[in-house]
């Protein structure tokens, strides 16, 4: 079976500052991945590199047995062109920390708006899918509000929801819930819990321990730029084998 998310050897630098120090992983269809670390370590530039947000400096990324923003001739990789590496991200939703819905539509213009544009589809068609992503992250009742008009718990649900309307084989999310009060944090862990049910692909940067435990099948944590340490969650939360993951794991728990 073909991994969904395969890393070999990935370094990422920012001028003199390495932040990926050789990330070798692979993410199985249909698991939740979960990544977990202090700040720094890596997490949401690694995740930015899978759909190429970022540009990996050495190794490979694999997202379900295609080279991620390169095509390789011989032993030489070749930079795809935009309109490729686009094509390539339409499999790959992205849901960030801040949740960057256009301030000036709707929620369910936001949720249209990628299918139309990209997939050239039929305003009506997308309208109907897109109220019933909204119905599915439990705001059919939010469509015509603008996103000043929700909380930051919706706006971050209609973030979904709009990653969904692309219909992606894998989704992203990095620290989704980091920027929300603590009592809407629920609510968007209950959609993300839904997606992982109906078989998603996920990999999720986060702090919420208690998601990763329940949900996660996969637990990675990273430090300054390594994987530490991997495994399921309950074994790492609960008996971590490194000096590493039990200082962290113990000012987070």
């Amino acid at each position: 079976m073909t991994a969904m998310v395969k890393a070999e050897g990935v370094h990422k630098s920012f001028g003199a500052i390495e932040v990926l120090k050789g990330i070798d992983l692979e993410v199985a269809p249909r698991e939740v991945f979960c990544l977990i670390g202090p700040s720094g370590s890596g997490k949401s530039t690694f995740l930015r590199c899978i759909n190429h947000l970022e540009k990996i400096n050495v190794g490979r990324l694999y997202v379900d047995g295609d080279l991620v923003g390169y095509r390789q001739q011989g032993n030489r990789l070749y930079e795809l062109r935009d309109r490729e590496v686009a094509a390539q991200r339409r499999d790959i939703g992205m849901v960030f920390q801040r949740f960057n819905l256009f301030p000036h539509m709707t929620a369910v213009e936001n949720v249209m708006e990628a299918p139309v544009q990209v997939k050239r589809e039929s305003k009506a068609v997308a309208r109907e899918r897109a109220l019933k992503l909204l119905d599915r992250v439990g705001l059919a009742d939010k469509a015509g509000n603008y996103p000043a008009q929700l909380s930051g718990g919706q706006q971050q649900r209609v973030a979904i929801a709009r990653a969904l309307a692309m219909e992606p084989k894998l989704m992203l999310f990095d620290e989704p819930t980091s920027a929300l009060d603590p009592e809407l944090v629920g609510d968007v862990l209950d959609v993300m819990r839904d997606l992982a049910e109906s078989g998603m692909t996920m990999i999720v940067v986060t702090h919420e321990m208690g998601f990763a435990r329940e949900v996660g099948d996969a637990l990675v944590f990273m430090d300054d730029g390594v994987v530490v340490e991997t495994g399921h969650p309950r074994e790492v939360l609960t008996n971590p084998q490194h000096e590493r993951t039990k200082s962290f794991l113990s000012k987070v728990l």
